[in-house]
């Protein structure tokens, strides 16, 4: 049986994991298929209202999972400084780079934000390549994370 300590670090781990293939993969669809499906379909004037409705949309539920990231990400730091002690060496390095690319990630996502305000059709997701890297670099931090 598991005792409720460790099931709420499952959960929390799990929530954390959910959130994360939601956003980045959200973005990799985005960039892979539907912005090159849509430049290739679709009318230019249809394009643009067509992509700024998608990525509002996007961005309202990615705040949800953001907003979790972030919460969760912070948990699961605290129950890995539990089970390890001082957090040193390639651990440590490889947290640091993931919080740091979070960080320029996160910066992205509010200067989207700050797009949406402008109601002028789209042509492309802002930031859309530079989010796509960082999501991939944090996804491979978490698995440096995972065997360090």
């Amino acid at each position: 049986m598991i005792a409720s300590g460790q099931l709420f670090k499952i959960l929390t781990f799990w929530v954390h994991l959910v959130s994360a293939f939601i956003w980045i993969g959200g973005v990799i669809f985005s960039s892979l298929i539907l912005l090159p499906a849509a430049q290739k379909y679709l009318k230019q004037d249809v394009r643009g209202e067509f992509l700024r409705q998608i990525h509002t949309r996007f961005q309202k539920v990615s705040a949800a999972f953001v907003t979790l990231l972030l919460l969760t990400g912070g948990i699961n730091i605290h129950f890995a400084k539990q089970v390890r002690g001082t957090l040193t060496g390639m651990y440590f390095s490889a947290l640091m780079l993931k919080i740091f690319f979070f960080t320029i990630l996160l910066t992205f996502y509010l200067l989207h934000l700050k797009e949406l305000g402008n109601r002028k059709p789209l042509e492309h997701f802002p930031f859309q390549e530079a989010t796509l890297v960082l999501g991939v670099l944090i996804i491979f931090m978490a698995a440096v994370l995972k065997h360090s």
